[in-house]
């Protein structure tokens, strides 16, 4: 424990740096990251010497001026001239509590400029501290709203930060206990992931989500394992509700700690617990938490970049790498200090490149254990080539729109409608199908949006679009953008085309209105092309189901005719299938002496288990835990 570091031994190193640059009127820390408070900003960042202090110290440093050098309408003005007419800034927004410009831009490498010349500059000149969020190129009203929450909460996120720092940075009290796993969702079983990771100094939950479509939606939050007052944080892995679903409940009973994750599955997130308080006001159901529990949550969310290593805990280090599952998505790594352990959390990842995002991260500092899911893990789990399945789809969709029909696509709003929607866009580039109207429907578009605001986590290919040709892909003139129930309702009764609409089982959202029209009809095609869990619509269909059940709206059961032809095309898969989880478990650096299986199916961990083991050897460990279970690690 000689390496942890508490508050005020924090400060005192800090100010023997930097004192010597020039005048420090005070240090202060938010969350993880160091805070310098100094007389002229200049000084300090022109010395080039804040990035050697931060390396030396192994924190973020981020330099603040004492107070405003400029009153606010001549700092809008300064940021103006500061910044080029190529960002095309949207607005700017001066919260004087903070002393923080949040400046909305189309482009913001140019808010940014060369090596950080731009904020740098406006800092010097101002006083003011620049934030920077990117304006989509598709217009999203959520997007604005989510804006407009990071914006007002600004005053209390900084208060919030605050008082997070002195609980990661408090003195150590040395227990003497082990490093723990507790399974309280997600073991032998696809939903509701949370892994409780409890070491000497400190507690962390990764993930908090809920089942869909089962019979235990929460996490077993009632184990004696888990003390809501004892979590020193949540990190989340990405934004599907199978993993960050819970987290308002945790808020509703009183948690305010950090949750860190990436700025794409913060706002991600937003929208999709957004849109399930909207289901619930449009059916009558009852919610489990409310939209002041959504506002608490995202002022306590501290967003990392890829690759940005900081202190959650006294005596735990956190790294989020890419997971290539969603965007945003993260394999989670913790550096647990006192007991000189690393574990890798994979949370739901793919090992492959696609058009959307690039292959999961494989090289790591250290990892003796690794959480490896596996949804895709069963005997019959080998998904076709990505091209392949792109090919079929092609097909099935200019088969259909031959005799006249039209394509339902149930997708996941997050990452399978955008993967979708690229390989459509590559189509008609090629002229493999003809040109007909693709809509994209329900909360598809305004997750698409936020897919637009952050083109620099997408994968190498996008990003040569957006950044090198100038062309966002999503805005293809072939897409439409579908808003209320009149205008779905022209759809059905227009000529042929594909509706691409959440949600991707078919358990409810606008798929289903479309699916009681259309499946009826001989002529129309049905695709599934996302994971179908037990129990939702989609997995009956999956299975061959002709005639199925669906609530009316009146509290009764109508039955449906499924003469519409179902196709299921599994190769757009955001997971790694049963090859891509033997070659990342094979080519992960360093490799872990120990592999603990979850997020998948019983009968599928079961058959993959031993195949795993055979293939690394005695020097690997597999296990695989079920809910419950609490496993020693060191």
């Amino acid at each position: 424990m000689r390496d942890m570091e508490n508050f005020e031994d924090l400060k005192k190193k800090v100010r023997e740096h930097l004192s010597k640059i020039g005048k420090i009127s005070k240090i202060d820390f938010e969350g993880p990251f160091v805070v310098v408070y100094v007389r002229n900003p200049a000084e300090f960042l022109d010395s080039g010497a804040i990035a050697e202090v931060a390396k030396a110290l192994r924190k973020k440093i981020i330099i603040m001026a004492d107070k405003p050098m400029t009153l606010e309408d001549e700092a809008i003005k300064a940021i103006r001239s500061v910044i080029p007419d190529k960002a095309e800034i949207s607005s700017i927004n001066l919260v004087k509590e903070t002393r923080e410009a949040y400046i909305i831009a189309k482009r913001t490498g140019y808010v940014v400029g060369r090596g950080g010349a731009c904020i740098n500059e406006i800092l010097k000149r101002t006083g003011w501290r620049p934030v920077i969020l990117r304006a989509p190129t598709i217009r999203s009203e959520l997007l604005n709203e989510i804006y407009k929450f990071i914006i007002e909460g600004a005053r209390k996120r900084k208060k919030n930060l605050r008082m997070m720092a002195r609980r990661i940075y408090r003195e150590p009290i040395g227990l003497n206990r082990g490093l723990y796993l507790s399974f309280l969702g997600g073991a032998r079983e696809v939903g509701r992931s949370a892994i409780l990771v409890t070491a000497r100094e400190g507690s962390v939950l990764l993930d908090a989500g809920i089942s869909v479509g089962g019979e235990e939606p929460f996490p077993r939050f009632d184990l004696p394992e888990f003390t809501l007052d004892e979590l020193d944080a949540v990190v989340i892995s990405h934004a599907h509700l199978d993993h960050a679903g819970a987290l308002p409940l945790l808020f509703k009973y009183g948690y305010r700690g950090p949750v860190y994750t990436t700025k794409p599955t913060r706002d991600l997130i937003i929208l999709l617990l957004l849109d399930y308080l909207k289901l619930c006001e449009r059916t009558g159901i009852t919610s489990f938490f409310s939209k002041s529990d959504v506002n608490e949550m995202l002022n306590h969310i501290v967003t990392l970049d890829y690759e940005e290593t900081v202190d959650i805990s006294p005596d735990m280090k956190l790294t989020l790498y890419n997971a290539g599952h969603i965007l945003g998505s993260a394999l989670i790594h913790l550096n647990v200090r006192s007991m000189r352990h690393n574990i890798l959390y994979t949370g739901d990842f793919r090992f492959r490149d696609t058009k959307l995002l690039n292959k999961a991260a494989s090289t790591f500092p250290k990892v003796e254990t690794m959480i490896m899911e596996t949804t895709y893990g069963g005997e019959e789990d080998v998904l076709p080539p990505l091209w392949e399945a792109e090919r079929s789809l092609v097909n099935i969709i200019k088969n259909t729109v031959e005799i006249g029909g039209k394509v339902l696509i149930p997708a996941l709003s997050v990452g399978r409608g955008q993967e979708i929607m690229l390989a459509l866009v590559e189509a008609f580039s090629k002229k493999e199908l003809p040109d007909i109207p693709v809509y994209i429907d329900g909360m598809i578009y305004d997750s698409t949006a936020i897919h637009s605001a952050y083109p620099n986590y997408l994968s190498d290919y996008i990003k040569s679009k957006v950044f090198k040709e100038d062309v966002d892909p999503f805005t293809d003139e072939h897409f439409s953008m579908l808003k209320g129930v009149e205008e779905r309702d022209s759809v059905i009764e227009g000529g042929p085309s594909v509706i691409i609409a959440p949600s991707g089982m078919l358990n409810g959202g606008p798929s289903v209105e479309y699916f009681k029209k259309m499946a009826p009809d001989k002529k129309n095609s049905i695709v599934l092309v996302s994971y179908q869990a037990k129990g939702t619509l989609g997995r009956l269909l999956k299975n061959g189901a002709k005639v199925v059940r669906i609530p009316d709206g009146n509290g009764s059961l109508s039955a449906i005719e499924v003469k519409a032809s179902v196709h299921v095309v599994e190769g757009f898969s955001a997971h790694a299938d049963k090859v891509q989880l033997l070659t990342y478990a094979s080519k992960i650096s360093p490799r872990p002496t120990r592999i603990i299986l979850v997020h998948g199916e019983s009968e599928k961990i079961r058959s993959f288990k031993p195949l795993l083991s055979k293939m690394l050897g005695r020097g690997t460990a597999v296990m695989a835990p079920s809910v419950g279970e609490k496993l020693r690690l060191v």
